[in-house]
């Protein structure tokens, strides 16, 4: 097929405002009226001298308005929501297909053939039904955080951004879905308690108070996406403007080369001290000036 090859779409279906009949699963034997399991039935294919019945245009009209319908939801970029009874009655949701959330802001992508988990994806914990968020849009927000650990429902954990907000006042998790996806986490929180993003049962990442963290699900747990940086690993790291420090794993701040800069400057460096209680400062031999920084 080519590009060009595109079908006629219709605006209607099929028999809009014409009679017709509404098509059952079954039908009455020998009415010859046509439902979804028998078709037109074998009375409609016998002569009426010989004791046929002839087929009703209500019927015609019927099938074909339902079969047209679903053409044109189809035209129109439109799918079906979940649906649990549906999915019973076909023997569960093939691989591949996708599914609207009831938002209609993503959809749920089925992973195995024959799903017989009947479980709605927008369950309100962390179960796995063999559905995964796809093409979600927005940004998922869970305020009033305080201490208890929150399991994040489908919904929230489907889009892949998530902020965080409220006031902590002890240690706190927020519990994902053991998917193989990623998401950034946004923690606005306040307070004295620290916040971690986890699984259920695996390995978490903790995001600290007024940062972000690239988080990715291997299936089992979660990780950070770029780890933290060290003299033999690179990855993120924390600014520092002191000039004392022996850290390996802090970076100057232009603050700090400026600092260390003017201190060499008026002459050369020969020591540095520092005091956390009253004492006796006795200078280096070949000490000129004296900088001190409280």
């Amino acid at each position: 097929m080519k590009s060009s090859h595109t079908p006629t779409k219709h605006a209607i279906p099929f028999g809009q405002n014409g009679n017709k009949r509404d098509i059952p699963l079954e039908s009455k034997t020998g009415s010859g009226e046509a439902s979804l399991s028998m078709g037109f039935p074998p009375e409609t294919m016998v002569p009426k001298v010989s004791g046929g019945i002839p087929p009703s245009g209500k019927d015609f009209n019927g099938i074909l308005n339902e079969l047209s319908a679903m053409g044109r939801w189809a035209n129109a970029g439109a799918g079906y929501p979940f649906d649990a009874a549906f999915a019973n009655a076909i023997g569960g949701y093939p691989a591949g297909a996708k599914i609207p959330n009831v938002e209609n802001s993503g959809f749920w992508l089925n992973t195995v053939d024959n799903n017989n988990n009947l479980d709605n994806p927008e369950v309100a914990d962390d179960r796995l039904t063999g559905r995964v968020p796809a093409e979600n849009y927005g940004i998922a927000t869970l305020s009033g955080l305080v201490k208890a650990d929150v399991t994040l429902i489908t919904l929230q954990s489907a889009k892949a951004r998530i902020v965080l907000t409220g006031e902590l006042k002890a240690n706190m998790a927020v519990i994902f879905p053991a998917w193989q996806t990623s998401w950034t986490v946004v923690n606005q929180c306040t307070g004295s308690g620290s916040l971690i993003c986890r699984t259920k049962a695996g390995a978490g990442v903790v995001v600290p108070k007024g940062e972000s963290r690239e988080i990715i699900g291997d299936g089992s747990g979660l990780v950070p996406r770029i780890v933290n940086a060290s003299t033999t690993v690179a990855g993120i790291t924390q600014l520092s403007s002191a000039i004392d420090s022996d850290s390996e794993t802090l970076a100057a701040t232009p603050k700090a080369v400026k600092a260390l800069a003017d201190t060499l400057s008026s002459g050369r460096l020969l020591n540095i001290q520092s005091f956390t209680k009253s004492g006796i400062y006795t200078p280096t031999l070949g000490t000129r000036k004296i900088r001190v920084k409280c």
